[in-house]
């Protein structure tokens, strides 16, 4: 499955739990339109930051998974999707930068002041690829596209 397919299906189940009031979300601390949801499927920890229209409608999810938690560094891999209606409008760029603060004010509860980002894009994935150049300042090549870095601190 591509990346831009995962990040879709991940959209489309946070979409219809938040619907069924299948899971319990929090307010973000620092942004009132931000919803959090943390699990851990499969092991892994996930944080789910979404950017809310209204009532239940979801217009932009990042996904920040845990990948590495090294002693010395932290690392997360990032999924960012947004409902169909609201593309072209700066809600995925709202969206990622909101997470952020919001993941690192909730990290430095635990003396965590610095973690770094990735992206997966698929070569095919245009818009993945504008949103990344603007938000990120390292790349490098895979054999499905490009990988996205960024170092939060």
């Amino acid at each position: 499955m591509s990346e831009q397919n995962t990040a879709e299906f991940a959209f489309s189940d946070f979409q219809k739990a938040l619907n069924n009031n299948s899971i319990f979300t929090d307010k973000g601390e620092l942004y009132p339109d931000i919803i959090v949801y943390l699990d851990q499927p499969d092991g892994e920890t996930r944080y789910s930051y979404a950017l809310m229209g209204t009532g239940t409608r979801v217009k932009a999810l990042c996904v920040a998974t845990v990948k590495d938690s090294a002693a010395d560094s932290l690392n997360f891999d990032i999924e960012i999707a947004t409902f169909q209606k609201f593309r072209k409008q700066g809600h995925a760029t709202a969206v990622f930068e909101k997470a952020m603060a919001e993941l690192k004010n909730g990290l430095a509860r635990n003396s965590i002041t610095s973690f770094s980002v990735n992206f997966h894009v698929d070569s095919d994935n245009e818009a993945g690829h504008a949103l990344c150049q603007k938000l990120t300042d390292t790349v490098s090549e895979t054999e499905q596209g490009k990988v996205y870095q960024l170092l939060i601190s």
